[in-house]
């Protein structure tokens, strides 16, 4: 009889309207449905969830409830289809507007669909608070929140871990980060996150994507204490982010996780070159001998990898993957790359690359280009197959790239050796040049696959029969020459050659090449014999000094530098034995994207100029309180108003040589009419206010 009561008693609570039955053992419900009702869940076991459960309600005015998870240390496993898959994935919970949430000491695992998350908050009106959780394998992105309406409404989090979380890549500025995502007046305060082992989106966090025809009001994500990265691409962050974090993290993260470091820095294989891994901060690989990869070499956002292959080989057939994966700046000179059983080189986001003097042979799917900006010069690429995308070059999404001087010669299957995927709806358009010579030989089933005409053709001719695409380096055993006879001189190099694989170097074309060092631009001419001589040079003080107008020249006139209103660097070389004088744009600064490269005729650009240094007076400083500016261009780090460049070590143990990334936001300390003092992860200095968007009180 006691038991019969006692039945009845739990099929009325379980009844109970706005409560899902909870699964014996488990503490949690588990089989969908949704909870309208205050309630707290302490998890008693591990839980699997059949369905996504819902708290709250959807419907505008309902009154707030409170739901508390207590997870005690144990799991929450979700559904596992990965993001895009067919049938689509399952939120774990979906947290409505009218619900204060709070999520403690648990591991969430798996769930996730793609326009959504494991755990989704929708248009936020009430602050969570989520604690000593690990996401652990969610699919799209482990935690969104949403928000369209009221004030900006302000979550805590704190002691996150999120480990091999997976996403998909869209666009740089409307994607699918894979930990966690932010839309609209909605802010995060961080405290101490760890992000590992995330290799897929567009990113770890993302803050307020730029959505097609949607204007929002936006917040911001902060990040205070710890912040450890730990094998994350194809970036950290990026939005409206303003990152205090102090450094690494340390003892225990998460739900109970290591903080120990699973994806250090790749070390030299003994080639001169990393056999796989992630590649952190600037790096020049200089290539001593013939290379094996073993897995995937990866070049996050964050850093700048150029590889001098000095003619040695790199076979990647020891990897199933692809050789190159790369998001920041990247250079690759004079290197063989074969036996890839992927994608040479598969780019992501907006950084410059350059890729030239090398071979691409044998290898079993195309060079890759989404949204990077790319030139290809003095480059081959043979017996290359792929059955669905191309077989030589692939150009996707917003991509740009030039190709000259090159050759693509029996490859086969695909849409062709060269494939421009057609128009994009989210960004720009990508577009391929075709200049100087190019040979297309052999190739099935097209040499271009073009259907929306994105590809403009300036080829000159083709490419000789015996073109060469390595540039001789290594000493012949004999070379050196018997004692009675002289010397032999050097062959000259192919124009260009003084530029190739010197890290920010730009050619203008075959009469210069600019050197932009950390606190110089510097102009050397290239001679009838394609060697290098110096004309000029100019400081950043000296083009901060001057504004707008000429800044320095040579002796001769004929290389100048000048300064633009807009904060861009003009340099003029000229006039070459046929009276043409090139002119090479930086956008916003010596280190900016080098555009607008175009021909005049006339006489020396600096002729009759005496460069002069402004002495700057050291300006009158305003402290400041709420005030955060976020960077819209790359912009130097001062030691000063307008003083010199900062050089420290970051919070993940790279040199940062006075450069600040674009796109974060940073706390304001103080400023002058032009210069704002900021704060860079415990270090302090000054940037231009020209570069960067003030928000709060910024006087």
């Amino acid at each position: 009889m006691r038991q019969l009561v006692l039945a009845s008693l739990l099929v009325l609570l379980f009844a109970f309207p706005g409560r899902p039955a909870l699964a014996q053992g488990c503490g949690l419900p588990t089989a969908g449905g949704s909870v309208t009702v205050s309630m707290t869940y302490t998890l008693t076991a591990d839980c699997t969830m059949t369905d996504t459960l819902a708290f709250g309600s959807a419907s505008d005015g309902a009154s707030k409830i409170t739901i508390t998870i207590n997870g005690g240390g144990h799991t929450i496993t979700g559904t596992t289809n990965a993001c895009g898959a067919d049938p689509i994935g399952k939120r774990t919970f979906i947290v409505e507007a009218n619900v204060e949430f709070n999520l403690n000491n648990v591991t969430i695992k798996g769930g996730g669909r793609r326009g959504g998350s494991a755990i989704d908050l929708r248009k936020s009106a009430h602050s969570a608070t989520i604690s000593n959780v690990t996401f652990l394998q969610t699919y799209c992105t482990a935690l969104r929140f949403d928000s369209d309406v009221g004030p900006d409404i302000t979550h805590s989090l704190s002691n996150l871990l999120f480990e091999g979380v997976s996403g998909t890549y869209n666009s740089p500025t409307y994607g699918i980060p894979t930990a966690i995502h932010t839309i609209g007046p909605v802010s995060l305060n961080i405290n101490n996150i760890t992000l590992r082992e995330i290799s897929t989106g567009n990113a770890a966090i993302g803050a307020n994507d730029t959505y097609r025809d949607v204007t929002r009001s936006t917040g911001t994500i902060t990040f205070n204490g710890c912040l450890m990265v730990d094998g994350v691409f194809p970036r950290v962050y990026y939005g409206d982010i303003a990152d205090n974090s102090e450094g690494a993290c340390s003892g225990t993260v998460g739900n109970g996780g290591s903080s120990a470091m699973e994806y250090p820095q790749a070390s030299d294989s003994g080639c001169g070159l990393p056999s796989g891994g992630f590649v952190y901060g600037r790096h020049v690989f200089n290539l001593r001998s013939d290379c094996a990869l073993t897995d995937r070499l990866l070049v996050p956002y964050e850093s700048d990898v150029v590889v001098n292959g000095n003619g040695y080989t790199i076979d990647a057939s020891g990897s199933r993957s692809d050789a190159f994966a790369v998001a920041g700046g990247f250079s690759l000179n004079n290197v063989v790359l074969t036996g890839v059983n992927r994608y040479p080189i598969l780019t992501y986001l907006d950084k410059n690359m350059r890729i030239s003097n090398s071979i691409f042979r044998d290898n079993a799917g195309p060079l890759i280009f989404q949204d990077s900006i790319v030139t290809l010069e003095d480059v081959l690429v043979e017996r290359h197959s792929h059955d669905r995308f191309s077989s030589g070059v692939m150009v996707h999404l917003s991509a740009q790239v030039t190709i000259r001087n090159s050759v693509f010669r029996d490859n086969t299957g695909g849409q062709g050796a060269i494939w421009v995927t057609g128009p994009n709806s989210i960004g720009v358009d990508p577009s391929v040049l075709l200049e100087d010579c190019i040979t297309f030989e052999n190739n099935s089933p097209h040499d271009i696959a073009d259907t929306s005409s994105l590809l403009m053709d300036n080829r000159s001719r083709p490419c000789p029969p015996d073109k060469k695409f390595l540039v001789p380096s290594r000493p012949a055993p004999d070379a050196a020459p018997p004692e009675d006879r002289p010397l032999a001189q050097p062959a000259p190099r192919p124009p260009g050659g003084l530029c190739d694989g010197k890290p920010e170097a730009v050619q203008m074309g075959a009469v210069a090449c600019v050197f932009r060092h950390t606190r110089e631009l510097a102009v050397y001419g290239i001679d009838a014999q394609s060697r290098g001589f110096f004309m000029g040079a100019a400081t950043l003080a000296q083009i901060n000094a001057v504004g707008a107008g000429m800044v320095a020249a040579s002796p001769d006139g004929r290389a100048a530098i000048f300064a633009d209103e807009n904060g861009d660097v003009i340099v003029s070389v000229g006039p070459d034995h046929e009276g043409k004088v090139l002119h090479l744009r930086l956008e916003r600064g010596i280190h900016g994207r080098a555009i607008n490269l175009r021909t005049t005729f006339g006489g020396p650009p600096g002729l009759g100029f005496t460069a002069t240094v402004a002495v700057p007076v050291p300006p009158r400083t305003n402290a400041l309180t709420g005030c955060m500016v976020r960077t819209n261009y790359m912009v130097n780090f001062r030691d000063a108003p307008n003083g010199g460049l900062l050089s420290f070590v970051d919070i993940w143990g790279i040199p940062n040589d006075g450069m600040l990334p674009y796109d974060v936001t940073l706390t304001a300390l103080e400023r002058t009419s032009d210069w704002f003092k900021v704060d860079y992860h415990g270090t302090q200095g000054w940037i231009s206010a020209h570069y960067v968007e003030p928000k709060g009180n910024c006087g």
